[in-house]
């Protein structure tokens, strides 16, 4: 071997060493979902095309060779396909795969919602989290972000109560006093000027417990629909004697006692037992899927029962809303 030959294979093993210890001196990549964690969506009309929504990710030093993340997308939607699509495309259900070039320091993917003509008229919530990296990236900075996809069907029954008492809604008194009335304390800021509907016996004359029945005024075609979605905002201001629940009735008359002979009335269970706490003093948003309603005309009601004029917790009731198909 000559002598130049000799050196020029040094010089390259000198060359190669250097180009590792470099190699070595690369502090770890990080990823992190960048620069927000969060976006909201919507559910594009029957037929329409969506709007593709772009998640971006970010590394913390520009990268010398390709690298991949995993990226697994969980949440309440009907899945892949039906309620949303991605690109790059996921190669396994719930997980999306994406690459970080070499010389970048971000990639992208793309969440295009559906409508999946699903009758669950609910928002749809989905958790991105980064699971798994290969190659230059070894550690994870923020591993989730949060996407909310907004639901689609209008409500056909809607009352924020902006005119108080109004007309959407009957007090019906089974027993005792009138305790339904009007707040200027609604939902969400409870400013004196955003109404709502309140239910409360204290000082109102009642000495037995509170028997009211606030019911739609007019009945729902059961022949029109077959499902409902009925929710609302709830607040319990103060603690006391007595509370509400929602029921509906497919028998009641739409005149007169709730509580004659032969009408029935069935509780909304879901709804119920999502109620806030008595003195709670938070909005809560309850709902419920109420399915096979048939063919009878529906009334929709909340019964207050056990409050007095000595003794009474109260309820506000506001965003009434129902969905139905």
């Amino acid at each position: 071997m000559s002598r130049t030959l000799k050196l020029y294979s040094i010089a390259s093993l000198f060359a190669f060493a250097f180009l590792l210890s470099c190699e070595e001196d690369y502090e770890p990549a990080t990823i992190t979902f960048y620069p927000s964690l969060n976006a909201t969506g919507a559910e594009p009309e029957e037929n329409a095309a969506g709007l593709p929504l772009t998640v971006v990710l970010r590394t913390s030093r520009v990268l010398a060779e390709d690298s991949r993340v995993n990226i697994r997308i969980a949440g309440n939607g009907a899945g892949y396909g039906n309620s949303y699509t991605t690109f790059p495309p996921q190669l396994e259900p719930g997980i999306i795969t994406v690459t970080i070039p070499r010389g970048e320091v971000e990639a992208s993917f793309a969440f295009t919602p559906k409508n999946d003509g699903i009758f669950i008229p609910t928002d749809y919530q989905y958790t991105f989290t980064i699971e798994e990296t290969d190659n230059e990236i070894k550690s994870i900075g923020q591993k989730h972000f949060s996407m909310k996809v907004t639901d689609n069907t209008a409500a056909f029954f809607f009352d924020n109560f902006s005119t108080c008492p109004g007309t959407n809604f009957t007090e019906r008194i089974a027993s005792g006093v009138s305790t339904w009335g009007c707040s200027g304390f609604g939902y969400p800021d409870e400013v004196s000027s955003n109404s709502c509907r309140e239910a409360n016996a204290f000082n109102k004359g009642g000495t037995t417990g509170s028997n009211t029945y606030l019911v739609t005024t007019n009945p729902i075609d059961g022949t029109q629909y077959n499902n409902l979605y009925i929710s609302a905002q709830v607040y319990s201001r103060f603690t006391g004697s007595g509370g509400i629940k929602f029921l509906y009735s497919t028998n009641y008359p739409g005149t007169g006692s709730p509580e004659a002979d032969g009408v029935t009335w069935t509780e909304l269970t879901d709804i119920n037992s999502g109620l806030p706490a008595a003195g709670s003093q938070e909005w809560t948003g309850v709902a419920q899927l109420l399915e096979g309603i048939g063919d009878e005309p529906v009334y929709i009601a909340i019964h207050h029962a056990g409050g007095t004029t000595s003794s009474s917790s109260s309820w506000r009731i506001d965003d009434f809303s129902i969905k139905g198909n």
